[in-house]
Order: structure tokens, then C-alpha cells, then sequence
């Protein structure tokens, strides 16, 4: 008989993070552009909070690097 190979409890909790995160995507979108955009950010901080502690901070500059281009390419246009 073969046994079953159960997901590790890291693995079932990301899949249940990414299903919460991924229906709150569908009703944001449901409800407008502003509504996810705030998913889409909280997703982002999600993101890198989940990264090894060495390579948040530059995560996170990268990430306020690339929202401050697209502020700019915004208001240009």
C-alpha cells in the first residue's frame, strides 16, 4: 500500500494565504480600480514581509523606487 503524502503546514497556510489574498483580488475588481489598488499594495507588503529579514529592506527600496517612477511618469502626463 502506498501512503499518502501530506503537504507540510508551511505549504497549507501559504495556499490558504494565497486563496484569501486572491479572493479579495476578485472582489476589489468587482468594486473598482482604487479598491485594487489597495489589494495589489497590500499584496506587495505581504510579499516582502515573507522574505528573509536580509532582504526585506532592499525589497522594499526597490518597491518605493518603482512607485515613485510610475508617481512621476503620472503626473507628467
Amino acid at each position: 500500500m502506498a501512503t499518502a503524502i501530506r503537504p507540510s503546514r508551511k505549504a497549507l497556510r501559504q495556499a490558504r494565504s494565497a486563496q484569501f489574498l486572491g479572493d479579495r483580488r476578485k472582489e476589489a475588481e468587482s468594486t473598482g480600480p482604487i479598491a485594487t489598488l489597495a489589494v495589489a499594495m497590500d499584496q506587495l507588503r505581504s510579499a516582502i514581509a515573507h522574505l528573509p529579514e536580509s532582504g526585506r529592506a532592499a525589497a522594499a527600496a526597490r518597491a518605493t523606487q518603482m512607485l515613485d517612477q510610475l508617481r512621476q511618469n503620472l503626473t507628467e502626463s
